[in-house]
Formats: C-alpha cells, structure tokens, sequence
C-alpha cells in the first residue's frame, strides 16, 4: 500500500464524512457507513483498508465493485441494499462474507452467490429472482434467508438444503404450495410465506420446532393444524378459509393467533392456556364460546367487525385483559355490562366519542403541517421543516385531484391522509396515491387511522380509480402491520428519490 493511496482515499472519505480527523491509518477503520450518498462507484483504491469488517453501501447507485477489493480478507458483513446491481459483482466470491444485504436490487440470476461458502445471513429480498435451482449448495452453514418480494414459484429443491437455515422468508412471491421438502429443514425456527398463492401445505410442515409462522394473505380454504409443540405465534390472515380443524395437540404453548379477514363463521378452538393476543376482527362470527374464559392471559382480544350480539359470562374471566378491540359487532345491552365488568384500559367502544372524519378545510392546514412533523420524525427519507410542510399541504390543498382528510376531535386536528390523482399507463386508466396518514399519539389504537383509511377507499371507489397505492418505511414496522392488515399488500417495486 502507497501512503498516496491512503491519503487520497483519506480524503475522500472524510469528502462523504465518513471518518474524521482522528484517523491516521487505514487500520483503524474496521467498520464504515457509505450509506445514501448517491455513489456510482468506489475508488480503486478502496482496498487498503484490509482491517474493515463491516462495510455500509446501501442506498447508492451502485452497479459494481471493484476487484481489488479481493485483498480485503477480513470483510464479513456487507450491506448492498437499494442500489442498482443487475448481476453479482465478481469480487463477491472472494471475499470471507457471513452476511450479505442484497435487497432491492434488480438481480434475476443469483447462481455466484454458491461460490459464498462461509454465508450465515443473506437477504435478497426485491429483487427479479425467478428460481434459486443450483444457487446454493448442498453443505451451506445459511441461518437467515430472505428471499421475500421475488418471483418465486417452486422452492422444491431449495427446502431440501436447507438444513442448518433458522430463519426462512418467502413472503410476496408466486409459490402455490410448501411442498414435502419443508420437512428437511430441521432447524427452522420462523418462516414467513405470506402473500403468495398457497392452496396447499403438506403435513410435514407440522413436524418442525418453528416458533413463528405467517401464512397471511394467501388462498388457502382449508387447513388441519397440528403438532408444532413450539409453536408461538401464527397469522392466517387474509385467507379465504372456510375451515379449519384443530388437533388436540396443536401448539400447547401458543402465544398469539391471528385470524383477520378470513370469513370465518365459527370459533378455532385452541387448546393453550398461554395465549396473550387472538385476533378474529372481520370475520362473520355470530357468537363467543365459554371458552375463551380459559384464555386467562389473554392480553389483547379483537373481535371487531363480526355478527356478534351476545358475550359469555366467562369473558369475565379474563382478568389480564388490557386490550379489547369490540366495535362493529351489534351488541346487545347484556354484552355491553359484560364489557363494563372487564375495564380494559383499551376498548374501543369506550373510548373517546366524538371523533369525526371529514373534508379538511383551509383553516386546517396548519394542524396539519405539525402532524407531518410527528410522521416525518418516524420516516427516514424526509426531514422535518414546518414551512415546507405548510407549503406542500397548502398547494396540495389548493390542487387539482387530491383528497385531505382530517379527523378531529372537539374541534382539534388529531389525525389526516391525503391521496393524490395518478394516471397510471399499466392500468390505462386513473390511481390514488395515498400520503400522510398520521394519528396524534394520544388517539392511536383508537380505529382512528382504519377509519382514515376506510373513508379514503371509499373515495377512490366513488371516482372509479383502479387502483390505491402508497409507500412506507421499511423500517416502520408497526406501519407495514398496520396496512398489510388493511389489505395493502407490498410490490416488487421500488422507490427511489431524485435531487
């Protein structure tokens, strides 16, 4: 290594601040962030630092790397999230990588990734991939594979090898069944398939130690659980099931069951005393069972959206309950003294009453620019700065094809979301673009964002739009639960921000 190499490569990491002037020599630097700052590529030079371990490269424009860094023999993590790699760089396989952040990219062929022996985590979630035959070999040491937002329809042979893997996503793909091979991975402890179109699970499935399972948002009519003595949690949301048969021995230990929006007309009985959440909201359940006063540790219960008009007694039992999401149900007056002996702190049909939604007005405007503060002190990509905040909602306002809602509590802005009129040239026709939906803190878990929501698809129903899309942090997750509850679905598509 010359010193004119380190200096000049000094200086251009200090040019991106990304080392300060403490630095004397490359040998201090062992981990190093390079994220979102637009780079297309890296010196050549890049190299001399052979001690760095962790290296940050996400959010560029990224469509290669350069060879030299073959010499860095001690890189274990890289993270090449949201750039604009087509094929694997070649210098990949060099490298002694146990983790390796590929998402959204826009790779179809991941076959090189095989020459990656020593990878423990791997993430190639939204991307292009169409088939991962022959891209991993038979003796690989993978923990965590995310091959989620992909193009996905047999993972056949894929299962069979992975044998050491613990955490295993292939949500948002096209996959119409988890065939037999899903019995050979033994170490599974967390699989996430939702989104696809399954209509068929073999019963292996049922023989593994997973913890968490999501089948949400699939087509499945019909399911038998059984087994699965570690099970803590499982969400079959979204499915249009018309049965489901449950095995004394299904899941002793079961923490959490959610059941959201599957047309269920009668009760699942599980059998575990340890459950702490159950979700059945829309479904067409006419009554509860006395037995869900078993359920002593339960903490949150939602039956909202269903036929229900008379509770049991036993509901009473359930002395833990903090949580109790009950509206939209018919309920009668004997119910309702039911709810009035539990006090949960959270109940949605005691909570404030008077919150209305409606057509924001300009004397709104100002609330409203402060609530973009609270949701842009959540999301990473925008920057909170009031005057632009008012500017952009006033002139939205003042627009041609958008929606602003607002919903207010005695007299007060509490919550908004607006959407916007798109043309959009794959559907030949007009969209909405929802933005903006923030609650004030106070008010969540009120139904107060369903009800933004709700009132804005209706909206888009009335003008004909063929579709409604929006975007959100990655990262947030209670906001990616929150609209994938909703019927929102995520796409392959990415967005990318241009300045």
């Amino acid at each position: 290594m010359s010193k004119k190499n380190w200096m000049d490569l000094k200086a251009w990491l200090f040019k991106h601040k990304a080392i300060d002037d403490s630095i004397s020599s490359p040998q201090q630097i062992n981990r190093l962030d390079l994220s979102g700052l637009s780079l297309s590529e890296l010196p050549e030079n890049f190299a001399v630092l052979s001690e760095l371990i962790a290296l940050n490269l996400s959010n560029n424009q990224l469509q290669s790397l350069p060879q030299s860094m073959e010499s860095m023999t001690k890189l274990s993590n890289l993270d090449l999230r949201r750039n604009h790699f087509s094929k694997l760089p070649k210098v990949l396989s060099s490298l002694p990588l146990s983790s390796l952040n590929l998402s959204g990219n826009m790779l179809d062929d991941v076959s090189e990734i095989n020459e990656c022996s020593d990878l423990r985590v791997l993430d190639l979630s939204v991307n292009a991939i169409t088939t991962m035959d022959g891209v991993l070999s038979k003796g690989n040491e993978l923990r965590t594979l995310n091959l989620s937002c992909n193009y996905l329809k047999d993972v056949t042979d894929l299962l069979a090898i992975l044998t050491n893997t613990q955490r295993l996503d292939l949500s948002g793909n096209m996959l119409t069944q988890i065939p037999e091979t899903i019995g050979e991975m033994g170490s599974l402890v967390e699989l996430k398939v939702s989104d696809n179109m399954l209509e068929h699970i073999d019963d292996k499935l049922f023989t593994l130690g997973i913890d968490s399972l999501d089948l949400s948002s699939n087509k499945l009519y019909w399911i038998r659980l059984q087994g699965m003595e570690e099970l803590g949690n499982i969400v079959l949301d979204f499915n249009p099931i018309k049965h489901i048969e449950v095995s004394d021995d299904f899941a002793p230990y079961l923490e959490e069951f959610s059941c959201d929006g599957c047309g269920l007309k009668s009760w699942v009985p599980l059998k575990s005393e340890h459950l702490r959440v159950l979700c059945y909201s829309s479904n067409e359940l006419m009554k509860i069972p006395d037995e869900i006063g078993h359920y002593t540790k339960l903490k949150e219960l939602d039956i909202d959206g269903n036929e229900i008009v008379d509770l049991p007694d036993s509901l009473a039992n359930l002395l833990e309950l903090k949580t109790l999401y009950i509206d939209g149900n018919p309920l009668s007056i004997g119910a309702r003294k039911v709810i009035d002996i539990l006090q949960p702190e959270i109940c949605d049909i005691h909570m404030k009453r008077g919150i209305t939604i409606e057509n924001a007005k300009e004397e709104d405007l100002e609330e409203m620019a402060h609530l973009l503060s609270i949701l842009f002190a959540i999301e990473q990509d925008f920057e909170i700065n009031y005057d632009k905040q008012y500017a952009g909602i006033s002139k939205l306002f003042h627009s041609q094809g958008k929606e602003l809602l607002v919903a207010k509590h005695e007299g007060q802005v509490v919550g908004m979301v607006t959407m916007q009129r798109l043309i959009s040239s794959a559907e030949g026709d007009y969209i909405g673009q929802i933005e903006d939906l923030v609650v004030k803190e106070d008010y969540r878990k009120m139904g107060v964002g369903s009800r933004l929501i709700n009132k804005m698809r209706a909206i888009a129903l009335e003008h004909g739009y063929k579709r409604i899309q929006l975007a959100a942090d990655e990262d947030n997750a209670n906001a990616l639960r929150f609209y994938s509850r909703r019927g929102f679905h995520q796409t392959h598509l990415k967005m990318y921000h241009y300045k």
